[in-house]
Protein backbone atom coordinates (compact mmCIF):
# COMPACT_ATOMS: atom_id res chain seq x y z
CA UNK A 1 0.00 0.00 0.00
CA UNK A 2 1.25 3.40 -0.85
CA UNK A 3 0.94 6.66 1.09
CA UNK A 4 -1.98 7.89 -1.06
CA UNK A 5 -4.24 4.90 -0.47
CA UNK A 6 -3.43 4.66 3.24
CA UNK A 7 -3.68 8.32 4.26
CA UNK A 8 -5.45 10.40 1.62
CA UNK A 9 -8.16 8.05 0.35
CA UNK A 10 -9.86 7.56 3.75
CA UNK A 11 -9.80 11.32 4.32
CA UNK A 12 -11.31 11.95 0.89
CA UNK A 13 -14.05 9.34 1.36
CA UNK A 14 -14.70 10.55 4.90
CA UNK A 15 -14.90 14.15 3.73
CA UNK A 16 -17.37 13.23 0.99
CA UNK A 17 -19.40 11.28 3.54
CA UNK A 18 -19.55 14.24 5.92
CA UNK A 19 -20.50 16.52 3.04
CA UNK A 20 -23.24 14.06 2.00
CA UNK A 21 -24.66 13.96 5.53
CA UNK A 22 -24.52 17.76 5.77
CA UNK A 23 -26.32 18.07 2.40
CA UNK A 24 -28.98 15.56 3.49
CA UNK A 25 -29.56 17.37 6.80
CA UNK A 26 -29.94 20.68 4.97
CA UNK A 27 -32.57 19.17 2.67
CA UNK A 28 -34.48 17.69 5.61
CA UNK A 29 -34.32 20.99 7.50
CA UNK A 30 -35.51 22.92 4.42
CA UNK A 31 -38.48 20.57 3.98
CA UNK A 32 -39.33 20.89 7.68
CA UNK A 33 -39.25 24.70 7.37
CA UNK A 34 -41.47 24.69 4.29
CA UNK A 35 -44.04 22.35 5.81
CA UNK A 36 -46.85 24.55 7.16
CA UNK A 37 -45.05 27.78 6.10
CA UNK A 38 -47.29 30.49 4.68
CA UNK A 39 -46.03 31.28 1.17
CA UNK A 40 -47.33 34.20 -0.91
CA UNK A 41 -46.63 33.90 -4.64
CA UNK A 42 -47.36 36.71 -7.08
CA UNK A 43 -47.85 35.86 -10.74
CA UNK A 44 -48.95 32.38 -9.68
CA UNK A 45 -51.10 31.57 -12.70
CA UNK A 46 -48.33 30.81 -15.18
CA UNK A 47 -44.64 30.18 -15.73
CA UNK A 48 -42.30 30.26 -12.75
CA UNK A 49 -45.06 31.33 -10.37
CA UNK A 50 -47.17 28.30 -11.21
CA UNK A 51 -44.18 25.99 -10.86
CA UNK A 52 -43.30 27.59 -7.50
CA UNK A 53 -46.89 26.99 -6.37
CA UNK A 54 -46.61 23.30 -7.29
CA UNK A 55 -43.25 22.94 -5.51
CA UNK A 56 -44.34 24.70 -2.31
CA UNK A 57 -47.63 22.75 -2.34
CA UNK A 58 -45.70 19.48 -2.59
CA UNK A 59 -43.53 20.57 0.35
CA UNK A 60 -46.64 21.07 2.52
CA UNK A 61 -46.79 24.87 2.58
CA UNK A 62 -49.95 26.92 2.98
CA UNK A 63 -50.25 29.00 -0.19
CA UNK A 64 -51.59 32.44 -0.99
CA UNK A 65 -51.74 32.55 -4.77
CA UNK A 66 -51.85 36.03 -6.29
CA UNK A 67 -52.58 37.22 -9.81
CA UNK A 68 -54.77 39.43 -11.97
CA UNK A 69 -57.12 36.70 -13.21
CA UNK A 70 -59.35 35.09 -10.58
CA UNK A 71 -60.49 32.30 -12.92
CA UNK A 72 -56.92 31.22 -13.63
CA UNK A 73 -56.19 31.30 -9.89
CA UNK A 74 -59.19 29.03 -9.27
CA UNK A 75 -57.98 26.72 -12.06
CA UNK A 76 -54.61 26.48 -10.32
CA UNK A 77 -56.31 25.65 -7.01
CA UNK A 78 -58.21 22.83 -8.73
CA UNK A 79 -55.01 21.59 -10.36
CA UNK A 80 -53.18 21.55 -7.01
CA UNK A 81 -56.04 19.67 -5.36
CA UNK A 82 -55.81 16.89 -7.94
CA UNK A 83 -52.04 16.43 -7.86
CA UNK A 84 -50.41 13.37 -6.40
CA UNK A 85 -49.41 14.08 -2.85
CA UNK A 86 -52.33 16.44 -2.24
CA UNK A 87 -53.28 14.36 0.79
CA UNK A 88 -49.93 15.34 2.34
CA UNK A 89 -50.92 19.01 2.23
CA UNK A 90 -53.98 19.56 4.43
CA UNK A 91 -54.03 23.34 4.03
CA UNK A 92 -56.78 25.35 2.43
CA UNK A 93 -54.94 27.58 0.00
CA UNK A 94 -56.07 31.15 -0.62
CA UNK A 95 -56.24 33.34 -3.69
CA UNK A 96 -55.98 37.11 -3.85
CA UNK A 97 -56.73 38.89 -7.12
CA UNK A 98 -55.08 42.25 -7.75
CA UNK A 99 -52.97 44.20 -10.23
CA UNK A 100 -49.45 45.04 -9.08
CA UNK A 101 -49.47 48.25 -11.13
CA UNK A 102 -52.18 49.66 -8.83
CA UNK A 103 -50.48 50.67 -5.56
CA UNK A 104 -53.76 51.05 -3.65
CA UNK A 105 -54.78 47.55 -4.76
CA UNK A 106 -51.40 46.21 -3.61
CA UNK A 107 -51.84 47.61 -0.10
CA UNK A 108 -55.44 46.31 0.04
CA UNK A 109 -54.20 42.90 -1.10
CA UNK A 110 -51.55 42.89 1.64
CA UNK A 111 -54.24 43.60 4.23
CA UNK A 112 -56.40 40.82 2.78
CA UNK A 113 -53.46 38.40 2.88
CA UNK A 114 -52.67 39.16 6.52
CA UNK A 115 -56.33 38.98 7.55
CA UNK A 116 -56.77 35.68 5.71
CA UNK A 117 -53.67 33.82 6.88
CA UNK A 118 -52.32 35.90 9.77
CA UNK A 119 -48.69 35.88 8.73
CA UNK A 120 -46.34 35.50 5.79
CA UNK A 121 -43.27 33.29 6.09
CA UNK A 122 -42.12 33.54 2.47
CA UNK A 123 -43.01 36.19 -0.11
CA UNK A 124 -42.16 35.24 -3.69
CA UNK A 125 -42.23 38.39 -5.84
CA UNK A 126 -42.56 36.71 -9.22
CA UNK A 127 -45.19 38.61 -11.19
CA UNK A 128 -44.21 40.75 -14.11
CA UNK A 129 -45.24 41.86 -17.55
CA UNK A 130 -43.20 41.97 -20.72
CA UNK A 131 -43.11 44.26 -23.72
CA UNK A 132 -41.53 44.13 -27.14
CA UNK A 133 -41.00 47.23 -29.24
CA UNK A 134 -38.46 49.77 -30.35
CA UNK A 135 -37.53 52.63 -28.06
CA UNK A 136 -38.64 55.16 -30.66
CA UNK A 137 -42.10 53.58 -31.04
CA UNK A 138 -42.74 52.89 -27.35
CA UNK A 139 -44.81 55.53 -25.59
CA UNK A 140 -43.83 56.54 -22.06
CA UNK A 141 -47.08 55.12 -20.67
CA UNK A 142 -45.90 51.62 -21.66
CA UNK A 143 -42.57 52.16 -19.91
CA UNK A 144 -44.43 53.43 -16.86
CA UNK A 145 -46.80 50.41 -16.82
CA UNK A 146 -43.89 47.97 -17.05
CA UNK A 147 -42.04 49.71 -14.21
CA UNK A 148 -45.17 49.95 -12.04
CA UNK A 149 -45.85 46.23 -12.44
CA UNK A 150 -42.33 44.83 -12.42
CA UNK A 151 -40.63 47.13 -9.94
CA UNK A 152 -42.86 49.43 -7.90
CA UNK A 153 -45.59 46.81 -7.37
CA UNK A 154 -43.29 44.22 -5.77
CA UNK A 155 -41.60 46.98 -3.74
CA UNK A 156 -45.01 48.14 -2.44
CA UNK A 157 -46.11 44.58 -1.59
CA UNK A 158 -42.83 43.90 0.18
CA UNK A 159 -43.12 47.12 2.19
CA UNK A 160 -46.71 46.28 3.12
CA UNK A 161 -45.86 42.77 4.37
CA UNK A 162 -42.41 43.47 5.82
CA UNK A 163 -43.55 44.99 9.16
CA UNK A 164 -45.34 41.75 10.10
CA UNK A 165 -42.18 39.77 9.27
CA UNK A 166 -40.03 42.14 11.32
CA UNK A 167 -42.46 41.94 14.23
CA UNK A 168 -42.27 38.13 14.20
CA UNK A 169 -38.51 38.24 13.50
CA UNK A 170 -39.14 35.67 10.80
CA UNK A 171 -39.65 35.70 7.06
CA UNK A 172 -38.01 35.48 3.67
CA UNK A 173 -38.44 37.60 0.56
CA UNK A 174 -37.64 36.17 -2.86
CA UNK A 175 -37.33 38.47 -5.88
CA UNK A 176 -37.50 36.76 -9.25
CA UNK A 177 -36.15 38.87 -12.07
CA UNK A 178 -34.88 38.47 -15.60
CA UNK A 179 -31.42 38.22 -17.05
CA UNK A 180 -32.52 40.81 -19.62
CA UNK A 181 -31.45 43.55 -17.25
CA UNK A 182 -27.88 42.43 -17.92
CA UNK A 183 -28.06 41.17 -21.51
CA UNK A 184 -29.24 43.41 -24.33
CA UNK A 185 -31.94 41.85 -26.50
CA UNK A 186 -33.49 43.79 -29.38
CA UNK A 187 -36.96 45.30 -28.88
CA UNK A 188 -36.93 44.81 -25.11
CA UNK A 189 -35.98 48.30 -23.90
CA UNK A 190 -38.93 48.83 -21.52
CA UNK A 191 -38.70 45.34 -20.04
CA UNK A 192 -34.92 45.35 -19.64
CA UNK A 193 -34.89 48.71 -17.84
CA UNK A 194 -35.13 47.03 -14.45
CA UNK A 195 -32.16 47.52 -12.13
Amino acid sequence: MDFLSINVLPLLVGGLGIYGIFWLLQRIQARAYLKDAVVVITGATSGLGKECAKAFHAAGAKLVLCGRNSERLKDLLRELSTTAGHSKNPHKHHTVTFDLSDTKAVFSAAEEILKGVGQVDILVNNAGISYRGTIADTVVEVDRKVMETNYFGPVALTKALLPSMIKRRKGHIVAISSVQGKIAIPFRSAYAALP
